[in-house]
């Protein structure tokens, strides 16, 4: 994660940052003395994040809930407790989940854990992707004191989006290719539901004293970790063979495994297609063509193929 230009901000957004540490230093009277000098960073095209480096601190302003398809506040929340205490964590010293009065939507407060992977992975830090990879999957959560579930609903996520998609350009097609996601979900070969973070990408990763910490688990779930997997095979250029060492497919021979994956492929191209179409364009380098093209390719796309 690298800091954007500093530019102005919206009042807003610099009275939530404020309140936001208040309410932190509050509880925490070390901090009384520190003030951090907040600077934007660059990062996804939905949350507002800052960073005050001398401080060691990050801050995230939580978009509000129709920017973020799929992501349950709380859930997240009780995800980043279960996981304090692992190397491969962020750092959290305060999750606020609820919209506050100065117009916010929740916030978390981490620690500052580097910046990401410049230049790709390094077949070193792809090693250690993979351990925290295999790590998570063989955690055992607490789901029984929640009063939510931690499983993610994929039959509700894409029902949301179907309901999402409705007047917009393009939505017969759109609605089709809702109705060919769930029937590729159902496809996938079955593994165990293990936790599944469900956002992989170097932007994700950060860098601390060369150590792996993976960031942004606001979507993170028990679920299928075949979306995990083919986002370590396409975007963190691992291959089939790590793959199957994971505890989630260890019961999957090669075959299934190879068709598993391709299918996994397809359908995290066609959730990030839907994703974008439900929450707008807005704050990212996308184009409304590219979209459209890619909503038809990915329909075009022969199923079989998709199976490998």
């Amino acid at each position: 994660m690298q800091a954007a230009p500093f530019s102005a901000l919206e009042s807003a957004v610099q009275s939530a940052i404020q309140s936001a540490f208040q309410l932190y230093a509050q509880q925490h009277p070390e901090l009384a003395s520190v003030s951090p000098q907040w600077q934007p960073m660059a990062g996804g095209s939905s949350n507002r994040l800052y960073s005050s480096v001398a401080d060691s601190l990050v801050l995230r302003v939580n978009a509000a809930p129709e920017q973020v398809p799929g992501v349950d506040r709380r859930r997240e929340a009780d995800v980043l407790t279960q996981l304090q205490g692992q190397p491969w964590a962020p750092w959290v010293l305060h999750c606020a989940v609820q919209p506050s009065a100065e117009g916010d939507h929740g916030w978390l407060l981490t620690r500052w854990h580097g910046d990401s992977p410049a230049d790709g992975l390094t077949a070193a830090q792809r090693a250690q992707l993979l351990d925290a990879v295999a790590a998570w999957q063989a955690l055992e959560l607490d789901v029984q004191s929640q009063e939510m579930s931690l499983e993610m609903d994929y039959d509700a996520l894409l029902a949301g989006y179907g309901a999402m998609l409705a007047g917009l350009p393009m939505e017969r097609a759109l609605q089709q290719l809702v109705v060919r996601a769930a029937r590729e979900l159902a496809l996938l070969p079955e593994i165990p539901r293990v936790l599944t973070h469900h956002d992989l990408h170097p932007g994700n990763l950060c860098l601390s004293e060369g150590a792996l910490v993976v960031v942004d688990w606001e979507y993170a779930a028990l679920g299928s970790a075949w979306f995990d997997a083919a986002a370590l095979v396409q975007r963190c250029g691992l291959d089939a063979a790590q793959i199957g060492v994971l505890p989630a497919f260890a019961n999957l021979d090669a075959k299934a495994l190879a068709q598993g994956l391709a299918r996994a492929g397809w359908l995290c191209d066609a959730l990030e297609c839907l994703w974008y179409w439900a929450r707008g364009l807005g704050g990212t380098d996308r184009k409304m063509a590219d979209l459209m093209r890619d909503t038809l390719r990915l329909l075009k796309q022969p199923e079989a193929a998709a199976a490998g």
